[in-house]
């Protein structure tokens, strides 16, 4: 393939993420509207998009995936254990900062970009395909392992925090009160400093500084765990999620919903690939001005050059050419936004370094992609 049919398959990608940043920064897409076109994206156009995709897949050509879903999980989950653990021997990153930056390093923008790009060099339902297995490993199994190993860091913290002793008020006798207060601390008296309970253990019980601390017991830690087990599942309640594999079960069945059906879901999923780049634009239109930090750059390469590349190699040697171009293909674009938006609500400290990587690795995809599809051939 020559480089100007590639330019010709890659450049509009990049023009419409272009006029979505456009549209971001002149606020045509301010406050929550630029949330709906990521919902409009993520929960209908995409989600029935992929779902007619692979039902629509002959059956033996579903089951004849196995080296593909192999190539993509050794590239996606197995390159992320060791970044992450890389992150955590060597850059001494606390587990919460160390698993988001990983899941940056190794999570592409296969749906956003995967669908337009894909499409035009594979055909639409072949690209399809692995897309969805891509969707799968990522939103079934990634994605809830880190909210795992953030949850377990908070976990960590609390115990920690936890296990820190705390001085023990003892009882004063009359006239011993200090002058710095009106009545002992934590006594719960007029000019007190704090409730009772931040005292640590009661003074009048000599056994209540070797009572355990049980942060898991009671309503309180039932209601974190809960809270936790949300957390993890919120991802497999997204269309994104469970529509390839519902669309998966109906092709295995060789089920077909009635045409109306069908007709309407087409309709919808039309929209998928132009809203989707167009969501990208406005979303990198909200970051901002990136950091051109080593870090910022290290994740944006790992997913742009490092992933890609590593993906083909090993791919050569396990399966064949047109298994590991599918799968470097699929891990060959810039960082997606997905967790740049989990660092917004678990890790903040890394919200701004994955946003900048996100930057950095859509200008660095304007040439590395075109170079990993003629690579690949």
């Amino acid at each position: 393939m020559s480089f100007s049919h590639i330019f010709t398959i890659v450049v509009p990608v990049f023009l419409v993420i272009a006029l979505g940043y456009g549209a971001g920064r002149g606020q045509s897409f301010a406050g929550e509207r630029g949330g709906a076109l990521t919902v409009l994206t993520m929960q209908f156009a995409l989600p029935a998009s992929l779902f007619l995709s692979i039902m629509n897949t002959p059956r033996h050509t579903l089951l004849s995936q196995g080296p593909l879903v192999g190539m993509l999980a050794l590239g996606l989950l197995g390159l992320y254990a060791l970044i992450l653990l890389g992150l955590r021997t060597i850059g001494r990153l606390p587990l919460d900062r160390a698993a988001i930056v990983a899941l940056a390093s190794v999570q592409p923008q296969y749906a956003f970009m995967g669908v337009t790009i894909l499409g035009n060099l594979f055909g639409g339902a072949t690209a399809a395909i692995p897309i969805a297995i891509a969707g799968i490993l990522v939103n079934v199994v990634l994605d809830p392992a880190v909210l795992i190993l953030i949850s377990l860091d908070r976990g960590g913290d609390k115990a920690r925090t936890a296990a820190v002793p705390r001085p023990r008020v003892a009882a004063h006798a009359p006239g011993l009160v200090p002058a710095t207060a009106g009545a002992p601390v934590g006594s719960g008296a007029g000019g007190g400093f704090g409730p009772p309970d931040i005292a640590g253990p009661d003074a009048t019980d000599p056994d209540a500084a070797e009572k355990p601390h049980r942060p898991d017991t009671g309503p309180a830690g039932a209601g974190a765990r809960k809270a936790t087990w949300l957390r993890i599942v919120q991802p497999l309640r997204k269309p994104f999620a469970w529509a390839p594999l519902l669309g998966l079960v109906f092709a295995l069945v060789g089920i077909h919903p009635p045409g109306m059906v069908e007709s309407s879901l087409t309709l919808v999923g039309q929209a998928a690939s132009g809203v989707a780049l167009l969501s990208v634009g406005v979303t990198l239109a909200r970051v901002g001005r990136p950091q051109l930090s080593a870090g910022a750059f290290a994740v944006a390469l790992c997913s742009v050059v490092v992933l890609p590349l590593s993906t083909y190699g090993i791919g050569l040697l396990l399966t064949s050419q047109q298994v590991a171009a599918q799968a470097a293909l699929i891990v060959a674009f810039p960082v997606s936004p997905v967790p740049m938006m989990l660092a917004s609500q678990h890790v903040k400290s890394e919200e701004h370094r994955i946003a900048s990587a996100v930057i950095i690795s859509i200008v660095l995809a304007f040439v590395t992609l075109p170079l990993m599809i003629n690579l690949t051939n």
